[in-house]
């Protein structure tokens, strides 16, 4: 059985998506375009802002992360009594 090469290159490209409110709060931060801000944080260009936006988009996440963490244990907590 023969297999055609175009058959081997089935392989979906996965993007990375970011989160949109963090996207929205360094875009009025710096003031510079999401596809820009976008760039910075993939670490498609070089320099002392793209690097400060990577730091920024990081510690937001993170923050995110944290308060949603709170909020499901508050509600959970609050659900039980």
């Amino acid at each position: 059985m023969k297999i055609s090469k175009t058959m081997d290159k089935s392989k979906t490209k996965i993007y990375k998506s970011y989160d949109a409110n963090i996207l929205q709060a360094l875009f009025i931060k710096y003031g510079l375009s999401k596809y820009y801000i976008r760039q910075s944080i993939s670490g498609s260009v070089q320099g002392i802002t793209p690097e400060s936006i990577k730091k920024d988009y990081v510690t937001m996440e993170k923050a995110s992360k944290d308060i949603i963490a709170i909020l499901i244990q508050k509600t959970m907590g609050t659900e039980n009594k």
